[in-house]
């Protein structure tokens, strides 16, 4: 039972992780915008990788959104 903590451990770092990034986007300097963009780009893929993985792995779906 301790591998699904530690995953979903890292996979709510890992949406920490953007939201912080999310912040530095809106906080930077205009030069620095494309950095913390790109950053955001490659962080959401992990995570959306990384969700499928806890599916696929565990069952358990994150992040649930109702359908319309």
């Amino acid at each position: 039972m301790r591998k699904i903590e530690d995953d979903i451990i890292k996979y709510n770092d890992l949406k920490t992780d953007l939201l912080n990034i999310g912040k530095c986007i809106d906080c930077c300097e205009e030069d620095e915008k494309c950095f913390y963009q790109d950053l955001a780009i490659t962080y959401s893929i992990r995570l959306k990788n990384f969700q499928h993985f806890i599916e696929r792995e565990y069952g358990l779906k994150c992040c649930c959104s109702p359908k319309a």
